[in-house]
């Protein structure tokens, strides 16, 4: 998968400086917008489809957890892009706008690259996509520490494509946490997004 990703990025790269221009980017924004859609839409089916999943969390210790773990990750997400400001050069605002993609790079890019800069919508796929490929090392490293604790860095991306690798390195139980917390955040990556960019 790691392999796909990158390969699509430098076919993309080519592909756009060879066939396309600027031009066709209105084009490319309404295409991006409506695969998204349509992204959101499979991403809502898979969460109903999982019924017995959620049952599972209606503990009050549970829904402490289910609630803690998705609010330290944006806590600690904003944090980082904050800190980061002073590394990128970048300005604050820009840097919590990329950090609030969560990890989820399909969606901040498109966001942000649609309704604020094309340039700072590639740094948050690139910076969120690494977040997504770095939890790969991360996660197994982490979850001798702790179990719980190798679900922050993959962020919202912990629903999905880094859950088989939580339930490995960390178990069924915190699987169950890897995906509450990657549903919760990618319901928050929308909001955020919107009050930023207003």
């Amino acid at each position: 998968m790691i392999y796909a990703l990158f390969g699509a990025i430098i076919a993309g790269i080519v592909g756009g400086y060879v066939l396309f221009d600027v031009t066709v980017k209105p084009l490319l924004d309404e295409i991006l917008m409506a695969a998204l859609d349509f992204m959101v839409l499979v991403a809502g089916i898979e969460i109903g489809a999982n019924r017995h999943l959620l049952k599972k969390i209606c503990t009050a210790k549970n829904l402490l957890l289910a609630i803690a773990l998705p609010t330290a990750t944006v806590v600690g997400s904003l944090g980082g892009g904050y800190l980061s400001h002073f590394l990128t050069g970048l300005s604050v605002y820009d840097s919590i706008l990329v950090a609030s993609g969560l990890g989820w790079y399909s969606l901040s890019s498109v966001v942000i690259s649609t309704m604020h800069s094309t340039e700072l919508g590639a740094i948050a796929f690139l910076s969120n996509m690494l977040r997504e490929v770095g939890s790969f090392i991360l996660i197994p490293l982490l979850a001798r520490v702790h179990p719980l604790l190798c679900i922050a860095p993959g962020g919202a991306a912990t629903m999905d494509s880094l859950l088989p690798l939580v339930i490995r390195a960390s178990g069924m139980h915190a699987g169950m946490f890897s995906f509450i917390n990657g549903l919760v955040l990618s319901l928050v990556v929308p909001v955020l997004l919107s009050l930023l960019l207003g």
